[in-house]
């Protein structure tokens, strides 16, 4: 081929293997030379493209499908393999979940927890005389126990809110082992204060004083959480309240107090009807903990 023609009549090598346009057309049209000059790169341009088609084969722009593949969360991608935990990772992540959840509860939860089973003890031994150790004892356990489930529904730690909704553990999930944890440690100490309790009572055994405690104790603290996640933990505190006072009203002697806690007296008492009716409202509450909160309430 030959070489430019940068001056003269000619075209250049430039203009003839462009796109034609109104004057380089013009001129070919009287230009013999510059007619076997453009046929030249004519059949270069074809020589090329076949050459092209020959090794590569023909040029196809893939589409944005192919492109992206099996990328994750794509409607086309393949579904991928999750393989089932453990049951020795899933107590793993069991355990880790309640520590986590130890941090996020109030500091003086525990302080406050051992001195009010310390003072229960001190009330049933205070107590042994008038013959009724166990339903002191019982009230001040249930209020502890009251205490603690509360705890575990403050705004600032509530698994609803959006920061936390964010996890990939999901909040009602959260909330129960949160719950659990707090449920199953004030058990462990009321059991062990029981025990010192019967020993130094003296007038009731450990099967009493356990009795005394573990049905109310759960319906009372059921009903505040549920108030508390439906509401607030003001209206959860209020309705614990008010049970407990039922409560204690109903463990009075006679009178009017005693007619008045007559209401929830059935239910005042360590019996599978209370139990059930008491994990069924905690069932509520957690499944309450599945819509999140987007509200200010932590601030």
């Amino acid at each position: 081929m030959s070489t430019p023609i940068p001056f003269g009549p000619h075209l250049t090598d430039d203009q003839l293997a462009r796109r034609p346009d109104s004057h380089v057309g013009a001129h070919l049209e009287h230009c013999a030379d510059c007619q076997a000059r453009a046929a030249g790169w004519q059949n270069v341009a074809v020589a090329a493209e076949r050459f092209s088609v020959d090794t590569v084969g023909a040029f196809r722009t893939p589409s944005f499908d192919d492109l992206l593949g099996d990328a994750v969360g794509m409607p086309w991608a393949a579904p991928t393999p999750v393989p089932k935990p453990s049951l020795s990772s899933s107590l793993l992540l069991a355990a880790s979940l309640a520590l986590a959840q130890r941090k996020l509860l109030p500091r003086l939860l525990l302080p406050l927890t051992v001195f009010g089973f310390i003072g229960g003890i001190l009330l049933a031994v205070s107590t042994t005389r008038s013959g009724s150790p166990p339903t002191i004892f019982g009230l001040v356990v249930t209020l502890v126990f009251q205490l603690g489930t509360l705890a575990a529904c403050t705004p600032r730690t509530d698994p609803r809110l959006e920061l936390f909704a964010t996890m990939p553990i999901r909040p009602s999930v959260v909330f129960a082992s949160r719950l659990l944890m707090v449920l199953a440690a004030d058990t462990v100490l009321a059991l062990v204060t029981s025990m010192v309790a019967s020993e130094l009572g003296g007038t009731a055994d450990f099967t009493d004083m356990v009795a005394g405690w573990l049905g109310p104790a759960l319906l009372a603290s059921a009903v505040g959480v549920v108030c508390a996640v439906w509401r607030s933990i003001a209206v959860g505190a209020v309705a614990g309240g008010v049970v407990w006072l039922l409560g204690a009203a109903g463990a009075s002697s006679a009178g009017p107090a005693h007619r008045i806690g007559a209401i929830i007296q059935p239910l005042w008492s360590t019996s599978a009807l209370t139990v059930a009716i008491a994990a069924l409202l905690l069932v509520v509450a957690i499944v309450g903990m599945t819509k999140p909160r987007f509200s200010a309430a932590a601030a």
